[in-house]
């Protein structure tokens, strides 16, 4: 884990810039009127709930500690590639495909600390959901890294949950409805194939013992495997 932290930091600061300059100029300047995604049965049985905003928002904590935990500078340039694909291929849609959302006004008022989220992102550049596609694409990989850096599996499944409470957020806290939600979970499953099948073609190689050299192979389909 002690590799590369200039890179990593850089990296995945600049990345960070690079994606919401984009994503606010689609915002403020859509190039069409943006469609205004339908509600569904699911949408209607989703209860309003303010304190799921934090979630919301620690999405940016549970994205920066997958290049945080990158094991080699090989690693980390390809998940680095593949995410900054996933978060094109999003921008590419709301280009091509503006959306946005309408919200009942009501629910985000008296709510200070949606104050912030109504001044920076109003309800375009729905679909997909970009909050959704990222959660679950970087949940791939943290699950991948803690079995391969050898962490407790309890690990596994706060990941998980946190990935999926972060998805369940967009719901709560009405800034996606369930069609966002479902194109974010197609974006992020395609890109899981795109790094599974070919960015991560070559494995994940990590040392577990540096003193005795020991290192360990972890394929993105496959359990660790020892190799000495």
């Amino acid at each position: 884990m002690a590799c590369c932290w200039l890179l990593k930091g850089l990296g995945t600061t600049l990345m960070m810039i690079l994606f919401f300059m984009a994503y606010f100029h689609l915002l403020a300047a859509p190039v069409t009127e943006p469609l205004v995604m339908p509600q569904t049965w699911v949408d209607r049985q989703v209860v309003f709930e303010p304190a799921f905003f934090y979630l919301y928002a620690s999405l940016w904590v549970y994205v920066s500690l997958v290049p945080a935990l990158m094991p080699d500078r090989a690693t980390l340039v390809r998940y680095g590639l593949a995410i900054g694909a996933l978060c094109l291929a999003g921008l590419a849609v709301f280009l091509a495909f503006p959306t946005s959302i309408e919200r009942d006004p009501t629910l985000w008022a008296g709510e200070p600390a949606f104050a912030w989220l109504a001044a920076v992102d109003s309800s375009g550049n729905a679909f997909p959901s970009l909050h959704v596609a990222t959660a679950l694409f970087s949940a791939f990989w943290m699950d991948r890294l803690i079995r391969a850096i050898g962490m407790p599996d309890w690990w596994r499944v706060v990941s998980a949950l946190w990935a999926l409470g972060i998805v369940y957020s967009t719901l709560a806290i009405a800034q996606h409805v369930f069609l966002d939600v479902v194109g974010g979970v197609i974006l992020a499953l395609a890109f899981v194939w795109l790094s599974a099948n070919r960015l991560s073609a070559a494995g994940m190689t990590v040392a577990r013992d540096e003193s005795s050299r020991d290192r360990l192979t972890v394929s993105p389909q496959s359990s660790p495997k020892v190799d000495r």
